[in-house]
């Protein structure tokens, strides 16, 4: 009996251990694939963040800039305003002085004398 099982079990045997060893390795593989699927794509995320934190990094510096000419235009703008504004004060000063000084200050009406101290 002994003979018959060592002669029909032993390729069933075999054959178990082959499927075994086939499982085995094919699990291996697969772990194998999954962790350089894995490595590739944590590479690719790390290239496209790096990318895009470059974009970004450019995109504000540009922005930055813009704003930085805006503020200037804005500035330069305000100290000519700022610049007419006390020149046109000086001038209005300069006229109620040049009124003043005229005789008959308080009286109604333009006569040639006040006529000749308003602005061209």
């Amino acid at each position: 009996m002994a003979a018959y099982l060592a002669k029909y079990l032993s390729p069933g045997v075999v054959v178990v251990v082959l499927l075994l060893v086939t499982t085995g390795l094919a699990f291996l593989a697969i772990r194998e694939v999954n962790g350089m699927v894995k490595d590739a794509r944590s590479s690719a995320v790390s290239e496209r963040d790096a990318f895009w934190k470059g974009e970004i990094a450019e995109a504000n510096a540009a922005k930055n800039e813009a704003v930085a000419a805006q503020l200037r235009a804005v500035m330069l703008a305000d100290n000519k305003i700022r610049a007419a504004e006390a020149e046109a004060e000086t001038k209005l000063n300069e006229m109620e002085r040049a009124n003043a000084a005229l005789p008959g200050g308080a009286a109604c009406g333009l006569g040639p004398e006040r006529v000749r101290i308003l602005p061209r």
